[in-house]
């Protein structure tokens, strides 16, 4: 979108760049009434835009009507979200609110706050004085948002929080298990649940925490048993 408001902006202040109405078409590269759409593809800005030379003398015109392909190049389904929206929220209390505000109410907030998290979690096999459970909070205040996005759809399935902390359904758990030291963690997104096995530091623990969220092939353990027992029943048919 920049480039093309940098395009038209060329094209409406030609002269400023000595481009006359001799050398015009040699330094435009368009020659009718088309412009890029949102989807990238070039199309006609005006009915019949194709037919409709542009020309040094009606370059403003042009730029005029590529503006408002572009304002209006979404209207039809602008009006279907307006619609479908409108079934569950008046259209009118819509004005009441910025676009920022409307996103954070339906998508829920772009940061992850770890003080929320802490709000709602509960422990299992473990409190809050433990060191697992001190290092693990003192890890994920290390994480960039990116990555406690990435944490969040590792334990729920979701990028994002709810914007009030009263439509958090389901309370975050954090739960130490009996594996072998220095494990990766797992969770089951059902359940908001964090699986903790026991850690040798809070540096290993880090680590194998990233590699847990940047690496998961699966939402979260559900998968991996369902693919495992359908392997053993397919080896058992094999034995017999």
């Amino acid at each position: 979108d920049l480039l093309d408001v940098q395009t038209l902006n060329s094209i409406l202040h030609i002269e400023d760049s000595g481009i006359t109405e001799e050398n015009f078409h040699e330094m435009i590269p368009l020659d009718s009434f088309i412009g890029q759409s949102a989807d990238g593809k070039m199309v006609p800005i005006i009915p019949g835009g194709n037919s409709i030379p542009l020309t040094f003398s009606n370059r403003k015109e042009y730029v005029e009507r590529a503006i408002e392909y572009r304002l209006h190049e979404m209207d039809r389904q602008v009006a279907a979200v307006r619609e479908g929206m409108s079934w569950i929220v008046p259209v009118p209390l819509l004005s009441l609110l910025t676009a920022k505000q409307l996103e954070q109410m339906v998508c829920g907030m772009p940061e992850i706050s770890v003080e929320v998290l802490k709000k709602v979690v509960r422990y299992r096999e473990v409190d809050e004085q433990h060191q697992l459970v001190q290092w693990f909070w003192h890890t994920l205040g290390e994480f960039s948002n990116e990555e406690r996005v990435l944490f969040m759809r590792f334990v729920s399935g979701r990028s994002r929080l709810p914007a009030n902390t009263a439509d958090i359904s389901q309370r975050f758990q954090i739960m130490k298990v009996d594996r072998p030291y220095d494990s990766l963690p797992t969770s089951q997104t059902c359940f908001f649940q964090l699986r903790l096995p026991p850690y040798s530091s809070q540096l290993v623990m880090a680590e194998r925490l990233r590699y847990a969220i940047n690496n998961c092939r699966s939402i979260d353990m559900d998968n991996y048993m369902l693919s495992r027992n359908v392997d053993n029943a397919e080896g058992s048919d094999t034995d017999y």
